[in-house]
């Protein structure tokens, strides 16, 4: 009974102490919680946020993190409504919501911007036993369209538009939608229950599609240049990027595709001190991140305002830039 007396004394006397320690820790920084909303906890996003709120933690000890699960467009939601700090979303999604733009039904007006984090590629994987070999072939298979608040599921349905596509057609014509996540969706095609899967947002080689390319025969989808002529006009907040030339085993890149910068978003009313520390640990400590997820290794700091398509760069993370020359 004494030991386990003792030993209870002394956990909590460590707990108080620890907490004291904290309090002074993050002593000039009026938040002492961070909380981050990513994606599907199989996405590369959800990784990738863990991975970058744990470094503003390691150079904030004494910050407690957390980190929701979210998709592009949900993202900008809960921040505006006020239930994440920061979050992770598309560079042409971010101003359509600060403004109202369609799908979005009123102005998010309590965002603000943080800096990039990568570029991202929409990616449509493709079973190779499924003789996927332009967009049309799609439309009577079995898709995983993506999450309903996920940005990529908004450019899928972008694009079936530029054919003249919905998913009423696709159904009518015996294919099947599927709204489900990314872990979810790679296990569906390796048993054969999937033949495209559509991922938008997604870094240069997606750790769940590096790992469906060493057991299944897998295939990224080309877009036929005038279709992708057309969606640039229609939606000029979409950019063009190139695939890279060997992204996962078996599968060739190098064609011209949809991307733009994936980027990170705060809540108006985020401290300008905590706005500070979290783009100065991310990009000061972007080396070792990257050692940490080849996904980010096309990350750089001087791409840091490259991303922003509208919304106002948040004080905190304005005063890291402008120390930096960026801005």
């Amino acid at each position: 009974m004494t030991y386990h007396w003792k030993s209870r004394g002394t956990g909590m006397a460590a707990a108080a102490v620890a907490l004291m320690l904290a309090g002074v820790a993050v002593a000039g920084m009026p938040e002492k919680t961070l909380s981050i909303s990513t994606s599907g906890k199989g996405g590369s996003w959800f990784a990738v946020g863990s991975r970058v709120i744990r470094e503003v933690e390691k150079q904030n000890p004494g910050l407690v993190t957390q980190v929701q699960t979210g998709g592009g467009l949900t993202n900008l939601r809960k921040i505006q409504a006020g239930q994440a700090d920061i979050g992770m979303t598309f560079a042409f999604a971010a101003p359509m919501a600060y403004k109202g733009a369609a799908p979005f039904k009123a102005p998010h007006d309590k965002l603000t911007y943080l800096g990039t984090l990568f570029p991202g590629y929409l990616q449509i994987v493709t079973r190779k036993s499924s003789n996927i070999n332009k967009f049309e072939d799609l439309f009577d298979k079995r898709i995983s369209a993506g999450k309903i608040g996920w940005g990529g599921e908004l450019m899928f349905r972008l694009l079936l538009e530029t054919y003249g596509m919905d998913y009423d057609k696709i159904r009518a014509k015996g294919g099947v939608i599927n709204h489900v996540g990314t872990a979810q969706s790679t296990q569906m095609m390796r048993d054969g229950n999937m033949d495209v899967i559509v991922s938008g947002g997604s870094p240069p080689s997606h750790p769940k599609f590096s790992e469906l390319s060493l057991t299944t025969g897998i295939d990224l989808l080309k877009i036929g240049d005038a279709k992708l002529d057309q969606i640039f006009k229609a939606y000029p907040s979409l950019v063009e990027a190139t695939m890279p030339a060997d992204p996962y085993k078996g599968v060739k890149g190098g064609f011209r595709g949809i991307g733009g910068a994936v980027i990170l978003v705060a809540k108006k009313s985020l401290s300008d001190e905590a706005a500070y520390r979290i783009v100065k640990a991310f990009y000061e400590g972007l080396d070792d991140i990257k050692s940490d997820m080849k996904q980010l290794r096309e990350a750089q700091a001087k791409d840091a305002l490259k991303g922003n398509k509208g919304l106002p760069v948040h004080p905190g993370a304005a005063r890291y830039y402008k120390e930096k020359g960026l801005m």
